[in-house]
This record gives C-alpha cells, structure tokens and sequence, in this order.
C-alpha cells in the first residue's frame, strides 16, 4: 500500500471543505469535493444557485487544508512539534518505558501523520489547480519534509514498545538528538536540520518522488478519492440491516398450494351420476311431504 492509501485522515478533506463552504450540508460538501477531484478541468461546479471554477475551489481548499494545521500561528506551530518530539524522544529512551510514555509517543505519531496528509493534500490541490503562489507551496514542501524527518527521528531512535527497560546505549544514542530538537524549537520556524545532519541521521527525504515535479498530483487527488468512496460504499453495506433468510414451503405445504389453485382441496370432485341421484332423492322426498299435507 502507498503512502497514505489508507485513508485514515481523509475526513481532513471533508472538514476544508465545509470550512470554505460554511452554509452547505455534511452532504453537499462530500458531493463538491468529489465532483473537485474528479470532474474534467473545464467542469463548472454548481450548488445554491452559484457557480464554481473547480480549481478556484481547489485553492481555497489548500488554504483552508493549511490553516487546520495550524495551532495560532506557524511559528508556535514548529514550536510545539519540537517540544513535544524532543519529550518523546527523551521519555522513551530514559530508563523504563511506561504505558504513559508509549501512548504519548503513538499520539505524537498519529499527529504527525494527519498533519503530513493534510498538508501534502494542500500542496497537490495547489498544483493541480496551477498556482503560481510558489511561496505557499515551498511552506508546505518544507512542513511536509520537517514531518517526515521528525516521523523517522521517532520511529528510528524510539522502541515501538512499552513495559521494557531501555539500556545506557540507547540513551546515549537518543541524547544529541533530544538536544538537536530542542535546539531547533529555541532557533524558530526558518530553521530545519541541515543536510548534514539529514543524511548521518538516515532521514532525509529531499528526493521523494512525490514531491518532485515529476509527480502526478491530480492523479494522486483521484486515486485517494476513488479509494475513499470505495470505503464508504464499503461501510454502507456492512451497516445495512440483514435481511432474513427466505423461506420455502416443504414438498407437503407446495402439494397442498397446488391442489388449492386448482380448487380441489379437501372438495369432492363433481360426479353428475350422484348429482342426479340426490336431485331424484329430494324432489321425491318434496312429493311426500305434499301428500302428508
């Protein structure tokens, strides 16, 4: 699976959408951004009584995607990411490592990873739409590259366990790291680790594919949509009642429906013999009575 096939965070998209457009339904939004995503580039999206170019709307989604990871502002943003990864860093590899600690450094991971889909959603909405806000984009670049370097610092200098003892080793190992984050979060938001400290730190991620240029962004936009709706439809069917199992009439139940549709059941069959011996019967039966009389 690629890189966030899953589609954990994509409610990240229905929340911007809602954000640009906060009088429309948790319904009509999923209708526009589909629509956004998959509709020809000449494709004019409709709602209210309005008129949308869809990638004027694909901007304003990037901006709003942005902004939602954004605490007050950017630079206390970056502050608190360094804060709280040099904290993980140092509580995971101190001596005994507690179900607090472990569940602060999941958190931190599952943080990272929403803010790093939502942030490379803002960035190919950008390209496909064709901006030419290159100072926007570069930030984002630049964020999503700070949280995949902070993701392998975690996952590669932390155990992925709890309940265990950590030795003098991996202390040591975890030590400079935990003073290089903390230094960067004094430094401020233009700073970053260097290329140097990328590369002997096996974190570097200059050259992923996907945030090159040879990428394709609308293509990445459409399969991320495709693989939700299936999701979605998914889910639908699995929440649908059950119907009950049909049933079917034993070979006795299906005799007797039979013999009911052709009118002979529980009847005699007409026998014009007895029907003219009981007719005789009764008329002579009428005459006697008439000569008691």
């Amino acid at each position: 699976m690629g890189r966030y096939e899953n589609c954990k965070y994509f409610d990240s998209m229905y929340n911007a959408t809602e954000k640009c457009f906060p009088n429309i339904s948790r319904y009509n939004a999923r209708t526009i951004l589909r629509e956004v995503i998959l509709a020809p580039d000449d494709y004019t999206v409709e709602f209210n009584d309005d008129s949308y170019d869809k990638h004027k709307i694909m901007q304003m989604l990037a901006h709003a995607l942005t902004m939602s990871c954004v605490k007050n502002s950017p630079e206390e943003t970056y502050h608190d990411v360094m804060n709280n990864a040099a904290e993980v860093m140092k509580h995971m590899n101190d001596g005994y490592i507690t179900d607090e600690d472990y569940e602060e450094r999941q958190d931190f991971l599952e943080k990272i990873d929403r803010y790093e889909f939502t942030l490379f959603a803002a960035y190919c909405f950008m390209k496909t739409a064709l901006s030419d806000d290159e100072t926007l984009i570069d930030e984002i670049v630049l964020n999503v590259l700070r949280l995949r370097e902070i993701r392998d610092l975690i996952t590669n200098y932390t155990r992925d366990e709890k309940g265990i003892t950590t030795d003098r080793e991996e202390f040591e190992r975890a030590k400079p790291i935990y003073c290089m984050l903390k230094s960067l979060q004094n430094l401020g938001y233009d700073y970053n680790f260097s290329p140097k400290e990328r590369e002997s730190l096996d974190i570097d991620h200059e050259d992923d594919e996907d945030l090159s240029h040879r990428f394709k962004h609308e293509n990445w936009l459409k399969r991320i949509m495709l693989l939700q709706l299936r999701q979605e439809t998914a889910a639908t069917v699995t929440d649908a009642p059950a119907q009950p199992e049909p049933s079917y009439p034993s070979e006795d139940e299906l005799s007797d429906k039979i013999a009911i549709l052709r009118g002979t059941y529980n009847k005699r069959r007409f026998d014009k013999n007895r029907f003219i011996m009981l007719k005789n019967s009764q008329e002579a039966s009428n005459k006697n009575d008439e000569n008691v009389v």
